[in-house]
């Protein structure tokens, strides 16, 4: 009875495709080569910087823009297949319906002090709170860096800010207070700004990041630092509060919520349901890729790449492919014919493998399962070395090293579903990235336990990469390896008793991370990976998206603990 109900559905659903087809067909011939855009007023150059180029890039192509404000937004929402830009400030106006936005760029703002200002060590160190900047901008007189710091300097602050309305909203919003009550010099001028900041030690200014980059570089201007932001209060610039070292750390940073929330705003794509138009997809694919550096002339902020990966992913994954229209109808015949030639293909090889599948379901579905991980199941052979990467190395008769990664690792990430391996006769070192592991588009970098020259790599992990899931000491070997020296490098290696040791430390660690150092996307998610009493959740990243994969690569995997 159970395999005549799933043949009905599937025979349903066949039909239903085979239709919607046929269906799509009779459209095929209106397909249009125009895309329509609208945004707000304040993103009219970017909008128009972007379709200029790819107009030009793209001649068949044929792009229209209209500027709108925010009175014209709910006349937008009546149009089916409409494509906006529209910064924060219009957006609750969409809420009434259901709508599709996706960030393609960021407006950060950020406080900046004079290089040479003689309290810098202090401040990047134990940074400044919000109160603390709510107690100098708010104020009229006595802004002196004594309430900065909240020490007895008498050293008075100059204070300033440049930008727009926008710079105003997030500063209010930020410091708590109506922009009325936020007191500063208020410069005309980029140029100003700089000036008056380089040309006072004890200056500090809010402004855009745009403003202090060097654009040829990706580098803050020579003279100028960023302040580090202590959002917690604790007077000290925390490990996961350490964002402010380059362009890249802190675009990663806000990316993953660690910069205040209200010091910055996405610029948005917006429509009506998410894009499957083959145009429109391709235009915010552009616009999320070669669209990118034309951000930096607007005084916008490009999305880190991982970021701009992912989203790219969500895209293309729902676009339903468009067949060029054919004016002959009987070539447009043959096409839905081979369309459904290939569903019925696809329906017939689901079913041979859903009841060769079956059995094996129910042996599975009569086997433990287990859905918390800790130290005591965790699979360590006797006579391989680990290293802090999460790797294993053993020396084979013939003096090769065999190297893999451990099972801590494949219980952290869960199902690996593809590999990015180097070649035989590539060098590898010891504590560079020797392979990508991937899940779905997500991906960890991991390092080389030993240095040597690749003899041989695992090529069957390039047709079943979920081999080092099932089998990470044996068949999920990676490469073997001609060491340069291994006897001086197996001395910083673990074994038996002091790998278990180190991985007590590791639960530790990861624990840590799951609690403090990732924003969790629901607080449900956080139930899910951290179970009663909490146990870890077996294969835990896959819980999450591509931003909390970085950060396990950036705190786990690239920081290794120093025991």
């Amino acid at each position: 009875m159970k395999k005549l109900i799933t043949l009905i559905s599937l025979a349903t659903l066949f039909l239903v495709f085979f239709t919607n087809t046929l269906v799509s067909a009779k459209t095929l011939k209106t397909k249009s080569d125009s895309i329509h855009v609208w945004c707000s007023p304040n993103l009219a150059e970017i909008a128009t910087s972007w379709m200029s180029e790819y107009t030009h890039l793209n001649s068949e192509i044929k792009m229209g823009l209209k500027v709108i404000d925010k009175e014209a937004v709910p006349l937008l929402m009546q149009k089916p297949d409409y494509l906006g830009f529209f910064s924060n400030d219009f957006l609750p106006l969409v809420k009434e319906k259901p709508v599709w936005k996706m960030a393609v760029a960021r407006n950060v703002i950020v406080p900046v002090i004079n290089s040479k200002n003689p309290f810098l060590n202090k401040i990047q160190q134990q940074g400044i709170t919000p109160d603390q900047f709510a107690k100098v901008f708010g104020v009229s007189s006595n802004q002196s860096w004594g309430i900065l710091l909240d020490d007895e300097q008498l050293n008075s602050s100059e204070c300033y800010c440049f930008g727009d309305q926008n710079v105003d909203a997030c500063l209010s919003k930020f410091l708590k207070t109506n922009q009325q009550e936020i007191h500063y010099i208020n410069v005309s001028g980029k140029e100003e700004f700089i000036s008056e900041i380089l040309s006072n030690p004890y200056s500090i200014g809010f402004c855009s990041l745009i403003d202090v980059m060097d654009a040829e570089n990706q580098k803050l201007l020579n003279g100028i630092s960023i302040v580090p932001i202590d959002k917690n209060g604790n007077n000290k610039v925390d490990y996961f509060e350490d964002i402010y070292s380059s362009y890249d750390d802190l675009s990663r940073g806000i990316w993953i919520g660690k910069y205040p929330r209200d010091l910055y705003e996405n610029i948005y794509a917006v429509s009506g349901t998410q894009p499957r138009d083959g145009k429109n997809v391709d235009f915010l694919e552009w616009v999320l890729t070669e669209g990118q550096p034309f951000l930096f002339a607007s005084g916008y902020s490009e999305l880190v790449f991982n970021e701009r990966k992912s989203k790219i992913e969500d895209l293309t994954e729902v676009q339903t492919p468009i067949i060029e229209a054919q004016t002959n109808t009987s070539q447009a015949g043959m096409i839905l014919i081979f369309i459904g030639l290939i569903a019925l293909g696809v329906l017939i090889l689901f079913l041979v493998f859903y009841f060769k599948s079956e059995k094996k379901d129910a042996v599975r579905e009569s086997l433990p399962n287990s859905a918390v991980f800790g130290e005591h199941s965790i699979t360590a052979p006797s006579g391989l070395f680990f290293d802090k990467s999460h790797t294993w190395a053993f020396m084979e008769k013939e003096g090769a090293v065999r190297i893999g990664i451990d099972d801590f690792l494949q219980h952290v990430t869960g199902s690996i579903t593809k590999v990015k391996m180097k070649n035989p006769g590539e060098k590898i070192t010891k504590g560079d990235t020797f392979l990508s592991i991937i899940q779905h588009g997500k991906q960890l970098d991991i390092k080389s336990p030993v240095s040597g020259i690749i003899m041989e790599k695992n090529l069957c992990l390039q047709n079943k990469s979920s081999i080092i899931n099932s089998s990470p000491y044996g068949e999920g070997w990676v490469y073997k390896v001609k060491s340069d020296n291994w006897l001086k490098e197996i001395k910083s290696l673990f074994m038996g008793e002091t790998y278990q040791i180190w991985l007590q430390n590791e639960f530790i660690r990861l624990k840590d991370f799951l609690t403090l150092r990732i924003k969790p996307e629901s607080s449900l998610n956080m139930q899910v990976v951290m179970q009663d009493g909490g146990e870890i959740k077996d294969n835990l990243l896959e819980e999450f998206g591509p931003q909390v994969w970085e950060e396990f690569q950036n705190e786990i995997i690239n920081k290794p603990d120093k025991m």
